[in-house]
């Protein structure tokens, strides 16, 4: 029976891997360097040096140093304070309540100093601010006029302010000739005459020849040419007679001049000399009278447009005036109407 107990697969030569020599030196030399270590043993010599996979250290960890804190920012100035001579405190939103305040206190007072672009305000006559009466007209030969037409505009505003001249210097002739002749020759009458004139006059020239010119030249409008030529014929006329000087008329001419003489010749040359300037301004305004006359014939402007213009102009006063009598019915019935209501 021992035959049953091999193994007939079994190699008949059964050679052992392990059993090669160099294998067996190799296991052998390995296994005297390695004590076997026990734990559970008390008693393991101090001075036996094993090394064993449990013996290494793990290594510490990475020591994170804490960093220093950020400092904190300060908060910022609070505007609850009391300002100094404060009573009472101010708040973020008073103070910028106050600035823009304050900002367009001064920006409306830039507005009010400075005129808006385009904004015609009266100049004339320049009146000192301090006065209570404010000008009435805004004159501006620069930038109204047409530049061909400015050269006359600024001729005929120097002829006015040429006649100013020439009353102020008639009015200080008849007081010095109500001094100087002791109130003879009708010097007194002269003199409230000439005074009279002065105060009466200048105005009335600005008014009734040099501003219709003056629109004239601005519209190149036919019907204010013709009123100019019709008023500025009696003022030369007017012109010719104070150079003439009849006695009583409140004007120092040659008449009165020579009367003059006889009283006090100091006198009578400077009533002489008013009499001159009187004929230079009638010279002059003959000149200048041929001169806007040419340019009205040679720019085309007729008697009919000046017609067709009093004509449109009297039609939308009419129409004004009309509106206007509409409007206050209105108002009178809508006043009657509710205080019958009531």
């Amino acid at each position: 029976m021992a035959g049953y107990e091999d193994n007939p697969f079994a190699d008949p030569t059964d050679v052992n891997p392990f059993a090669d020599p160099s294998v067996t030196e190799a296991t052998s030399s390995a296994a005297q360097g390695i004590d076997v270590f026990n734990p559970f043993v008390e008693g393991v010599p101090s001075d036996t040096k094993t090394t064993s996979v449990h013996d290494t250290k793990p290594e510490p960890p990475p020591v994170i140093r804490p960093t220093a804190p950020e400092p904190i920012p300060e908060p910022p100035p609070s505007y609850d304070d009391h300002y100094p001579g404060d009573s009472a405190p101010i708040t973020l939103h008073d103070d910028l309540e106050r600035n823009n305040q304050q900002q367009q206190q001064q920006q409306e007072k830039q507005q009010q100093q400075q005129p808006i672009v385009g904004e015609k305000i009266n100049n004339f006559p320049p009146l000192p601010r301090w006065c209570p009466c404010k000008p009435c007209f805004y004159h501006n030969i620069s930038v109204e006029i047409p530049p061909h037409n400015k050269s006359k505009v600024k001729m005929m505003w120097l002829l006015y302010w040429l006649l100013a001249a020439i009353w102020l210097l008639n009015t200080i002739a008849a007081l010095a000739a109500l001094i100087g002749t002791d109130g003879q020759n009708d010097s007194g009458v002269a003199f409230g005459l000439s005074l009279l004139f002065l105060v009466l006059f200048v105005p009335c020239a600005f008014l009734c020849w040099y501003w219709p010119l003056y629109k004239a030249f601005r519209s190149d409008s036919s019907m204010w040419f013709m009123f100019f030529f019709f008023v500025f014929f009696f003022q030369i006329v007017n012109f010719i007679v104070n150079a003439i000087g009849i006695q009583g008329s409140g004007s120092i001419g040659f008449i009165y001049s020579l009367q003059a003489f006889g009283k006090n010749k100091a006198v009578g040359a400077m009533c002489l000399f008013v009499a001159g300037f009187w004929i230079l301004c009638t010279v002059l305004a003959i000149v200048f009278l041929i001169r806007i006359h040419r340019y009205y014939r040679t720019s085309g402007l007729t008697v009919q447009q000046a017609q067709k213009e009093f004509a449109d102009t009297r039609a939308a006063r009419q129409a004004g005036q009309m509106a206007g009598q509409a409007a206050g019915q209105a108002v009178v019935s809508a006043a009657a109407s509710s205080a019958a209501g009531q």
